[in-house]
């Protein structure tokens, strides 16, 4: 009886289109199941549009203000335990990509999960500074060379790609078509959201 070697690869990073497309999926299946939270909301609108001190100081002037921190604490959560659990969110699953430690291959753990899962909210609820350090992560895995946010690297995690070498060649049609009803998806919510 032969035993054939196992030859270890390399896990292939997740493309950057393919992260994207998670977080999008990930947003909008939050956006669907929080929207029940936001009828709670006192009603009161703004009549002056989004303004910069608005932008830049989300909380300044809401009288719901803890409803949006709520949905920033729920946000936070369902990355983390299912990072933590899995390494992946329901979007990652659909998009088959998975949060690992960079030493371990293995599902992050529940403290690099929650730093991880904190990193977007922190930086956008920070008055003035925010916004920009948001934008910074997000532009981050544009030009690092392993496809890496801020977040991964403060936690030393990566995002995997379990589909192998295949997926590499071509999308895919279901990728193509959840992309596409995903960015319908989103233009709908935020049409409604600007009509209301």
């Amino acid at each position: 009886m032969s035993v054939t070697p196992q030859i270890a690869t390399a896990p292939v990073l997740a493309a950057r289109r393919h992260r994207f497309s998670a977080f999008l999926l990930d947003s909008l299946l939050f956006a669907l199941l929080f929207a029940p939270v936001h009828l709670l909301s006192s009603g009161e609108e703004r009549t002056d549009g989004p303004t910069f001190e608005a932008i830049v100081q989300p909380y300044a002037g809401n009288p719901d203000w803890w409803i949006e921190v709520a949905s920033t604490a729920l946000f936070a959560a369902y990355f983390c335990v299912q990072h933590a659990l899995w390494g992946q969110t329901l979007g990652k699953r659909l998009c088959r990509l998975k949060v690992v430690s960079r030493a371990t291959g293995l599902p992050p753990g529940l403290g690099r999960s929650a730093i991880r899962a904190l990193v977007h909210p922190a930086l956008f609820g920070l008055p003035y500074v925010g916004p920009p350090l948001f934008f910074v992560n997000a532009l981050a895995i544009m030009v690092h060379p392993k496809r890496r946010c801020l977040h991964d690297m403060i936690t030393g995690t990566m995002v995997i790609d379990l589909s192998g070498p295949a997926r590499r060649a071509g999308g895919g049609l279901l990728f193509g078509l959840g992309l596409l009803v995903s960015l319908l998806a989103a233009l709908a919510l935020v049409d409604a959201l600007l009509l209301t």
